[in-house]
């Protein structure tokens, strides 16, 4: 599971610690991209808006050959704005937060509910390797990076693993609720793909048929580009900034990676911030996991699940999943595929 920095107000992978690029995933969406505004002309060219949220780049790109209202694209980051009003660990009167605090949460809107339960399944999935219960872990760490007290100390580190258990998450109709006292939990795994979603639902509902929408490098597209191509991620080699690992050519699908490049806390990168929750270490056989999905939050999730599992179970995990690939990296610098990897995007 993935930390976040508590000083920062964000939902997602995009703070750094011995801070590194984190735009490992870049989306080659349209030849011009405009700075938070929009270009009204009728074209074949995309019409893309950048602000900064959630702690990193939030990309809107509309490829529909029509004049584009403004006002669909600011309906747009107006719902990811509350989205991680929900979900943001940040924001004490976020739903996360109160569930925290309090242990319960009642009254829960359907998205709350189905986030939650949609990461206790990829938990139950994957043996533990995602767990949103992680939190105290990657709290830890962040306390002792922050005061430079390095590592860990072994006791404080079991106290926090064992806090770690997602069957002590229990969601009941509209209520949710902590069985252990302590215990907390952080959706940053899956959120942001949840709100990549959130914002292409609102596109859609806005009768957008071409749209791209990428935050922080994890990324969905719906439709096709404005001149009828698909929609294009060039995966980053991890250790080499200047290669590509391979071209994404995405239509109806989400992307996501996970590495070890992210954020880390020591500059060999052995310790950073994606723990396994079975253990309370940082997961280390792969350098990154790159998922592909039907919908951005399955993508952001798997990512996370396959990075910590490694490569021969997380590819199995993979190939046993429908409309699912992936392309990992080892700690050799090997490239490894799932079965379909070439053929499914």
């Amino acid at each position: 599971m993935k930390s976040t920095d508590s000083n920062r107000n964000q939902i997602g992978d995009n703070v750094r610690c011995c801070w590194s690029p984190r735009r490992i995933i870049y989306a080659i969406v349209c030849s011009f991209v405009f700075w938070t505004q929009f270009s009204e002309d009728l074209s074949t060219r995309e019409n893309t808006t950048t602000r900064f949220m959630l702690g990193t780049s939030v990309s809107v790109s509309i490829g529909d050959r029509y004049k584009t209202r403004r006002h669909v694209v600011d309906i747009v980051f107006q719902e990811i704005e509350r989205v991680e009003g929900i979900f943001s660990t940040f924001q004490p009167n976020s739903s996360i937060s109160r569930l925290n605090r309090d242990g319960h949460l009642v009254n829960c809107s359907s998205e709350i509910v189905n986030v939650i339960s949609r990461a206790l399944n990829f938990s139950s999935l994957s043996g533990g390797a995602f767990d949103i219960t992680v939190k105290p872990v990657l709290d830890l760490y962040q306390e002792f990076h922050r005061k430079q007290l390095w590592p860990p100390s072994e006791q404080r580190l079991k106290i926090a693993t064992s806090l770690v258990d997602f069957r002590n998450v229990v969601v009941d109709d509209d209520t949710i609720f902590l069985k252990s006292k302590g215990a907390q939990i952080t959706t940053d795994a899956i959120a942001k793909g949840y709100i990549i979603d959130r914002a292409i639902r609102v596109l859609r509902n806005a009768g957008v048929n071409s749209a791209f929408v990428d935050i922080g490098g994890d990324s969905r597209g719906i439709g096709e580009k404005a001149d009828g191509t698909p929609w294009i991620v060039a995966l980053q080699n991890p250790r080499e900034f200047n290669q590509y690992l391979a071209v994404i050519r995405l239509r109806n699908r989400a992307v996501a990676t996970s590495g070890d490049y992210e954020r880390y806390f020591v500059p060999n990168k052995k310790v950073h911030h994606i723990i396994d929750p079975r253990t309370g270490r940082s997961a280390t056989s792969l350098i990154s996991a790159t998922v592909t999905a039907k919908i951005a939050m399955d993508a952001d999730a798997l990512a996370t699940t396959v990075f910590v599992l490694g490569p021969e179970q997380g590819l199995s995990l993979v190939n046993r999943l429908d409309g699912v690939e992936a392309l990992l990296v080892t700690q050799n610098r090997t490239v490894l595929k799932s079965k379909g990897f070439d053929v499914a995007n």
